[in-house]
């Protein structure tokens, strides 16, 4: 048995943008806020919405960090509530992504990002538009969010109905201006989505043909997009890999690059495609030997089998010149500081969704030959 569900409608292709105001409209939408970031509302992506919009975006706040925090997300809605915002539009990469749904949800609940760090049950949000400027999270077809509490090194997943978005708008002209170490980063988190997804206790039918896809589209694109961002066929393909495979693990949920991820970006400060990608290529072989059924959706994907699928991931790690071990990450050499990294991915519950089990040993043998 199994079920799959999502309810985002999708608005896909260049120039789509400039519909804003008449999409505003469709949807009842009169006092729009944008939550943004800092290089989104820089490089006048933020303000050319707030044109689009037709006089139905009332604010953009663009404070929100990497990996935001609970702070950020109280900062959101004290200004969506001054303005009486009745949507949100989410502009930017992931952490965009998290703090407009996570906004959204306080608002609504009249909570903190505090509470919902800590686990508040999500029963309503604003409305919430999702316009992503890279091509990695998929976060735009999802009802999922990451809010971070740096006192503490944490990372917490969060995740409620409500907070799937409404409408993604993906328009791939956003992605045009983003820097080659971005677009690395964002584009193996989509192949880490698909493969992730693949490798899933939750995997069923549908999200595996959408992993595929995904997976499959950004094999073929990443490196030319990496190489030359301005190739708008390769900055298409990436984009809409990106979406499919949200639509994939959106029902799947994320595995082990994920769970080994979190401290490596939370202590560290390594990108998170980055951070995932770390340890991607071991997780999908190790998977394979669990669900030999790996080895049949590699092919499809263009791959002999699973292994050549993850030296591929390998191979595009070191062309688009991601960091390949733990020490280039800057975590110190020591029993303490791995011993740190497995009781985290240890404890997360994207390794209680992974197909291997995903015993200490495994993610130690794992870490280890990374080091």
């Amino acid at each position: 048995m199994w079920t799959y569900y999502n309810p985002v409608k999708v608005i896909f292709g260049t120039g789509k943008l400039a519909k804003l105001g008449e999409i505003l409209e469709e949807n009842r939408m009169e006092r729009a806020l944008i939550v943004s970031d800092p290089f989104t509302h820089r490089s006048g992506a933020a303000d050319r919405l707030k044109t689009y919009g037709a006089g139905r975006i009332v604010d953009i706040i663009s404070e929100v960090e990497p990996n935001p925090t609970c702070e950020n997300v109280d900062a959101c809605a004290k200004r969506a509530r001054e303005i009486g915002a009745d949507s949100i539009i989410a502009l930017g990469g992931g952490s965009a992504m998290d703090c407009g749904k996570s906004t959204a949800a306080a608002v609504a609940m009249n909570c903190t990002g505090m509470e919902l760090l800590k686990g508040k049950s999500i029963e309503a949000a604003l409305p919430i538009i999702a316009v992503p400027t890279t091509a990695g999270t998929g976060s735009e077809v999802g009802w999922g969010a990451v809010l971070s509490n740096h006192e503490t090194n944490e990372k917490v997943a969060i995740f409620g109905v409500p907070t799937f978005p409404e409408l993604a708008i993906v328009d791939p002209e956003l992605t045009y201006t983003v820097p080659p170490a971005v677009t690395a980063s964002t584009g193996l988190d989509v192949i880490a989505h698909s493969l992730d997804a693949m490798c899933s206790v939750r995997h069923n039918p549908v999200s595996d043909a959408l992993a595929v896809k995904a997976a499959r589209l950004a094999f073929e694109n990443l490196e030319t997009a990496y190489r030359n961002g301005q190739d708008e066929a390769a900055r298409e393909h990436m984009a809409m890999a990106s979406t499919i495979a949200g639509y994939g693990f959106s029902n799947t949920g994320t595995t082990g690059s994920h769970a080994c991820s979190y401290l490596l970006t939370a202590k560290y400060g390594i990108p998170h495609g980055e951070a995932c990608a770390l340890t991607l290529d071991g997780w999908f072989v190790k998977a394979a030997e669990v669900r030999p059924e790996l080895h049949k959706l590699a092919q499809e994907m263009g791959f002999a089998d699973a292994g050549a699928c993850a030296k591929r991931v390998t191979e595009l790690k070191r062309l688009t010149g991601m960091r390949m071990t733990l020490s280039e990450m800057g975590v110190p050499d020591t029993e303490e500081a791995m011993e740190e990294l497995i009781n985290c991915a240890a404890a997360s519950g994207n390794m209680a969704n992974d197909v291997t089990g995903a015993a200490k040993e495994m993610i130690r043998e794992i870490y280890v030959s990374r080091k």
